[in-house]
C-alpha cells in the first residue's frame, strides 16, 4: 500500500497569502506543498467559493488609518525589487496613490477611514513622503481631474499598482524555485493531528519511509487526493469560516463586492492618481470606495476600475451563499453609480463599455489581520481587503509562526490574534 506523501508544511490557499507564505516557508528549506485551484474560466455557473485576487490592479500604499497595514505594506514593497529580478514577473507599476475625503466630514462612519491628519500622521511614522492638499490643491495638482467641491485630499507619490494574478505568479514561482510543490486542487477535509502532543516529530519505531507521525495533519483533497503534513497552514482568505477547516468561526465578516470595469480607448490621456474617494455632496454621502486609474486586463483592453458602492450591502456566509453570489456577476446597479462617479471625475473622456466583475472581501473584527494558532499543528492567515499590498510581509510572519512555534517579531503577538465567534 502507498505511504501518504507527508510534508513539512501544507499551504491550504494559494492566493497572495498562502503563495507568500509558501515561499517563505520553502527558502528556510522545509518541504512545502501548497495548494489552491485555478482561477475559474468564469462565474456565470459557478460553483464553491472565489478568491479576491482575480484582479489586474490593487493600490499599494500606506495611506490606512491601521499603522500596522501600512507597516506590513512598508515591509512587503521592500521585498518587491528582489522577488521581480529572481523570477522575472513584473507585477507593479509606480503611481500617485491619493486619498480625498469631504473638508467636514463629521457624522459619517466612513470618515475615520479617509482622515487625512491621521494618515499623514502614519505615513510620517513609517518615513513615507505625504503631501497634504486643499481643494486649490487638488485642483493645480490634478487638472484634468474634477473632484467634488469641498474636498480635500492625501497623496504618496511614491505609490504603485499591484497586479494581485502576477503578485502571486511571482510568488508562486519563488517558492517553486526554493522546492515547493504546487497542487492544483481543492481541500475538502483535514483530519487527525489534534494537537497538545509532542511536536518533535520524533517517530523511530516508524518504518515507513515517510516518517508518518500519529501528530501529522492530513489533507483529503476533492480529487481524492491525501497528503500528511507536520504543519498546515490555513490561508483561505475571505472563504475561511465558510471552508468547513475550522474547529469553529473566526469572528470575521465575509462581504460579496462588486468591481465595475468601464473601458477607455485611450489609457495614455487620462491623467489620475489611483484614488481612494469618499464623496459627499450636501451632506450626504455619494460614494466611498476606490476609482482606479487606467490598467490594461488579460482581454488586452483598458479599464478603469471603481469599487465600493455596495460592499456593505451583501453579507455573506456558506460556501452556497458565496457561489450563489458569485454566479450573479456582481451587483448590476453599481454600474450607474460608477458611471456617474467617473463622468463628474473625467468630463473630458469618452467613457466605453461598463462589466461587472464578482468579488469577494472580508474584515476582522480588530481590522488587523488574523495570525495565529489553530492548535499545535495548525496557524491561520486571513487579511481583508488590503491582503494584496501587504501580503508578502504577513506570509514572512505566518511561515515563521508554523515553522518555529513562536512568534519572534518586534510587532506584539496581540496585535494579530485570531478572534473567535462565540
Amino acid at each position: 500500500m502507498t505511504a501518504d506523501p507527508t510534508y513539512d508544511h501544507i499551504v491550504i490557499g494559494a492566493g497572495p497569502i498562502g503563495a507568500a507564505t509558501a515561499r517563505h516557508l520553502a527558502e528556510r528549506g522545509d518541504s512545502v506543498l501548497v495548494i489552491g485551484p485555478e482561477e475559474p474560466a468564469g462565474f456565470a455557473d459557478h460553483q464553491g467559493t472565489w478568491a479576491g485576487h482575480y484582479d489586474q490592479g490593487r493600490m499599494c500604499h500606506v495611506l490606512e488609518i491601521p499603522v500596522v497595514t501600512g507597516m506590513l505594506t512598508t515591509r512587503s514593497i521592500r521585498r518587491f525589487p528582489e522577488l521581480t529580478r529572481r523570477t522575472g514577473v513584473e507585477f507593479t507599476t509606480g503611481v500617485e496613490c491619493l486619498s480625498v475625503n469631504p473638508a467636514d466630514a463629521a457624522g459619517d462612519a466612513a470618515g475615520e477611514w479617509f482622515d487625512r491628519d491621521v494618515l499623514a500622521a502614519n505615513a510620517r511614522d513609517l518615513g513615507v513622503d505625504v503631501h497634504l492638499l486643499d481643494e486649490e490643491g487638488l485642483r493645480r495638482r490634478y487638472p484634468a481631474v474634477r473632484f467634488e467641491p469641498g474636498h480635500v485630499g492625501v497623496v504618496q507619490p511614491g505609490g504603485m499598482i499591484v497586479n494581485p494574478r502576477a503578485l502571486v505568479r511571482a510568488e508562486l514561482a519563488a517558492a517553486s524555485a526554493a522546492g515547493a510543490v504546487l497542487v492544483r486542487d481543492e481541500v475538502v477535509a483535514l483530519e487527525g493531528g489534534a494537537g497538545g502532543g509532542d511536536d518533535s516529530g520524533d517517530d523511530d519505531d516508524n518504518n515507513d519511509d515517510n516518517n508518518h507521525n500519529d501528530d501529522d495533519k492530513v489533507v483529503v483533497t476533492a480529487g481524492g487526493v491525501r497528503l500528511r503534513g507536520r504543519s498546515i497552514v490555513l490561508a483561505l482568505g475571505a472563504a475561511v469560516n465558510a471552508s468547513g477547516l475550522l474547529p469553529r468561526p473566526l469572528q470575521l465578516f465575509t462581504l460579496g463586492a462588486t468591481v465595475v470595469l468601464v473601458e477607455v480607448d485611450d489609457p495614455g490621456g487620462i491623467d489620475m492618481p489611483a484614488t481612494m474617494y469618499l464623496k459627499h455632496r450636501d451632506g450626504a454621502q455619494q460614494f466611498g470606495g476606490v476609482v482606479m486609474s487606467p490598467v490594461r486586463y488579460p482581454d488586452g483592453r483598458w479599464y478603469l476600475k471603481v469599487a465600493g458602492s455596495s460592499v456593505r450591502e451583501t453579507p455573506l456566509g456558506s460556501a452556497e451563499e458565496i457561489a450563489s453570489w458569485v454566479r450573479t456577476g456582481g451587483a448590476s446597479a453599481d454600474v450607474d453609480d460608477a458611471l456617474a462617479v467617473l463622468t463628474d471625475l473625467l468630463p473630458g473622456v469618452r467613457l466605453g463599455r461598463a462589466h461587472t466583475r464578482p468579488c469577494l472581501v472580508c474584515a476582522t473584527s480588530t481590522n488587523h489581520p488574523y495570525i495565529d494558532r489553530v492548535d499545535d499543528r495548525t496557524v491561520l492567515a486571513v487579511e481583508g481587503e488590503r491582503g494584496v499590498m501587504a501580503a508578502d510581509e504577513i506570509g514572512r510572519l505566518t511561515a515563521d509562526l508554523a515553522a518555529t512555534g513562536r512568534w519572534t517579531d518586534p510587532l506584539p503577538r496581540d496585535v494579530f490574534r485570531a478572534r473567535w465567534a462565540a
